[in-house]
């Protein structure tokens, strides 16, 4: 038999087009899916028993950052154990390629910044032996992953490829627009899913990052090459968290998409209860985009949202300068100094209180726990911050810096998950104009694990509320995201098309429990996620979950875009 030789056998396929189920055998030869159909006779290739179970397309993973992981960790835990076989990377204008060597500690600063991700990881543990993006992709190629990876072509890096150190500073002339666009279209020609960008973000030092520096000649240049590489979309960050931006920059960027034809996935989405009008206001200007000719699709997420407010490193208090300031100092004991000093505390005070804008929800501080592994003060252990504050009769800021002295920096803050408007979840789910998966699994590592979304979405959707048919769920994590991004022979199951499967039953999958884990290159710590209970994942006809643990093996690819594959 030869490698990627399989037969998945008596479960029931759901075939991620959306259509009834049907009992069938699978046969894979070389990766590739052979046959489909009942009773196929065994021919002595390695075998998968679905007795019970569905057989579907392997999951799609549509807006992750494991571009910096996936080199020191192949495996991409824990995706295989949650029937993960793609991912997208570079997302938000952020990726590794195209990066000479002399901007490459500036970018590492902003992309760890943003994603929350430590600089000395990326220093050490990817190999960086490449500068354009055909180089990238030739090294990509020469180090198999876990699952297969697609990945749009960042604008950040390509705005620094071009302009250096100006690209943080201005509009580009008209000869650097040209250079950029030669540049993106060989990215595209050679293979990348398109560009992404960001209209959101800030870096370390709260300067507006390269790609907000755009004008609409610029934007129109780059759209302009991505219009003439069939099959690549655009994926873009509005500022969603300052929605009184928000209108703008959709309509903005859905006018530029609209004249040339492109698809184009928004991320920022609210699906939280408690942003029903926000959430109203952004499905009505989508709706209303569309009829008048734009493609411009949702990314959401059904998982209700919550994160670890950690203060190793944090992207979260990013708009209350002295808390930004601490998050950034190197150790502990400047950090418990820093929480000691009462110029600090009065200065941690008034930011906290001019702060107009940051990601932590300090306007609302009984959404934020006080959470430890061993807390010195028990009690206060998953109560607010605000129940602490008014309890000490001190203020808010100093009830934080209370917390951390008095455990040594042992502990952390937890917002309130918040619970999700699972109905509307339903209706995105079979809108055409939505993409399902904004997880940012990759990022943000010590503040959640994004991981396993579509474990969710199956058990929450189908199994517990019966709010959609599994065939709906299936399409929303596989077929459908394969459609919209053109990623070739993937998403559904027949015959010719690439043998990614996942293998499970409903009542045995769950989504797990987050863990901490310590295998960064430094010896630094993550957040990962417990298996889900899945049969088995199986990538280009190769198992990489199997039998409750990994096979250790690497069979994805680094993929290319339909007109390049």
């Amino acid at each position: 038999m030869a490698m990627g030789d399989l037969l998945v056998r008596g479960g029931t396929v759901v075939d991620g087009t959306g259509a009834p189920a049907f009992e069938a055998d699978v046969r894979v030869r070389s990766g590739v899916i052979a046959e489909v159909g009942a009773g196929l006779a065994p021919d002595g290739e390695p075998e998968v028993d679905a007795g019970g179970a569905l057989v579907t397309p392997g999951f799609i993973e549509p807006h992750t950052h494991y571009d910096g992981s996936l080199w020191w960790d192949p495996h991409i835990d824990p995706m295989p154990s949650h029937g993960t076989t793609s991912v997208v990377l570079a997302n938000c204008g952020l990726g590794l390629a195209p990066l000479r060597e002399a901007d490459r500690e500036q970018f590492i600063e902003l992309m760890c910044f943003i994603e929350d991700l430590p600089t000395d990881a990326f220093e050490m543990g990817i190999p960086w032996t490449w500068e354009t993006w055909p180089e990238y992709q030739a090294a990509s190629d020469e180090h198999p992953t876990a699952v297969n990876v697609a990945a749009f072509f960042p604008h950040q890096t390509l705005r620094m490829w071009v302009m250096g150190a100006e690209a943080w500073e201005r509009a580009a002339t008209q000869a650097e627009r040209a250079e950029m666009a030669r540049v993106l279209d060989e990215g595209l020609a050679a293979g990348a899913f398109g560009l992404s960008t960001s209209l959101m973000d800030l870096d370390r030092h709260n300067r507006l990052v390269p790609s907000r520096m755009a004008d609409d000649h610029e934007w129109g240049d780059l759209l302009d090459v991505v219009a003439a590489n069939p099959g690549t979309t655009f994926q873009f960050v509005p500022r969603a968290f300052e929605f009184e931006h928000f209108p703008g920059d959709m309509e903005r960027m859905a006018g530029l998409c609209g004249d040339r034809g492109i698809r184009a996935n928004w991320g920022g989405f609210f699906a939280q209860e408690n942003r029903s009008k926000e959430r109203a206001v952004s499905l009505e200007l989508v709706e209303r985009l569309n009829g008048e000719g734009a493609q411009v699709a949702t990314l959401y997420s059904a998982r209700p949202g919550y994160v670890n407010l950690h203060f190793e490193r944090s992207i979260m208090w990013s708009g209350v300068e002295a808390w930004h300031e601490l998050c950034n100092v190197d150790s502990d004991e400047a950090k418990l100094a820093m929480l000691g000093d009462e110029a600090w505390r009065e200065r941690a005070r008034h930011d906290w209180d001019a702060c107009t804008y940051t990601l932590a929800p300090i306007n609302r501080p009984h959404m934020i726990l006080l959470a430890s592994d061993e807390p010195r003060n028990a009690e206060w252990a998953g109560r607010s911050i605000a129940e602490l504050a008014e309890a000490r009769g001190v203020h808010l800021s100093d009830a934080v810096a209370d917390w951390l002295l008095d455990n040594t920096m042992g502990a952390h803050l937890r917002t309130q998950p918040q619970p999700v408007d699972i109905e509307a979840i339903a209706e995105l789910a079979r809108s055409p104009l939505t993409v399902n998966g904004a997880s940012d699994a990759g990022a943000h590592i010590q503040m959640f694990v994004g991981a396993g979304d579509a474990t969710y979405f199956l058990t929450e959707m189908v199994r517990e509320r019966g709010l959609l048919t599994v065939e709906e769920a299936v399409h929303s994590v596989t077929g459908k995201q394969a459609g919209f991004f053109g990623i070739p022979r993937r998403g559904t199951i027949a015959e010719g098309m690439a043998a990614d499967l996942a293998v499970f039953a409903l009542n045995e999958i769950d989504l797990g429990d987050e863990v901490q884990v310590r295998d960064l290159p430094t010896g630094s710590w993550r957040y990962s996620r417990r298996p889900a209970g899945y049969r088995a994942t199986v990538v280009n006809g190769v198992p990489t979950w199997a039998d409750g643990q990994s096979t250790a093996t690497r069979p994805g690819r680094f993929l290319r875009n339909a007109a390049a594959a």
